[in-house]
């Protein structure tokens, strides 16, 4: 997996209107296909009497799609699409919803109306830098609770969230390269007395 990524930072909607056609462009942080495609369907909703809900959306470097929604075949899907690439954007849906204002544009001019449309919404979502992270759970008595706390805070650790029961248990996220020793220490620590669980990867 990358150990970074480009993404945008937060879920952002702009309008614009190009002779008499309104272009309402929706831009959406997702991590998977089936979230890009819930993103999709509920604009589709929202907006069910337009005339085109185009879109397009880039989850990894295999996973990329586009729809022109009854559009002239690339002039639509295509160019937002090469927009969310340009930026070098991952982990991004957008759709552009067209309302027909009856003038025609033509292929460049619909390509250049839909291509502003996506530009103008990944501007106002923002551009972030996400960083790889690894989840990690740890199980212990309460007597090592601070000690353990104190080293999680003093690695790098993030998210980290404390659940009190018969035992502490702690879910947090750290870089991978930092996970083992992290692991390591806490395993010294307590003497071999905590439990410790790796999960899954995730972009934070």
């Amino acid at each position: 997996m990358k150990d970074r990524l480009v993404a945008i930072g937060k879920a952002a909607q702009i309008e614009i209107i190009i002779k008499k056609s309104r272009f309402i462009a929706s831009a959406f942080p997702v991590d998977n296909e089936e979230a890009a495609m819930g993103c999709i369907n509920q604009v589709k909703k929202e907006h069910s009497r337009a005339n085109h809900n185009v879109f397009a959306y880039v989850i990894n470097e295999q996973i990329q799609r586009y729809s022109d929604d009854g559009e002239p075949g690339g002039t639509a899907g295509k160019p937002i699409l090469e927009v969310i690439r340009y930026k070098g954007l991952t982990c991004t849906a957008l759709v552009v919803t067209r309302y027909f204002g009856g003038i025609l544009l033509g292929a460049g001019g619909l390509v250049r109306a839909y291509s502003e449309a996506a530009s103008k919404a990944i501007e106002k979502a923002a551009v972030v830098e996400k960083l790889l992270y690894r989840e990690v759970a740890i199980n212990l008595d309460y007597q090592w609770l601070g000690p353990v706390k104190y080293e999680l805070e003093n690695s790098g650790a993030t998210n980290i969230n404390i659940n009190y029961g018969q035992r502490v248990h702690i879910n947090f996220h750290i870089r991978p390269e930092k996970a083992e020793a992290v692991s390591k220490r806490v395993v010294d620590m307590t003497s071999a007395r905590a439990e410790i669980n790796t999960g899954g990867f995730a972009y934070l």
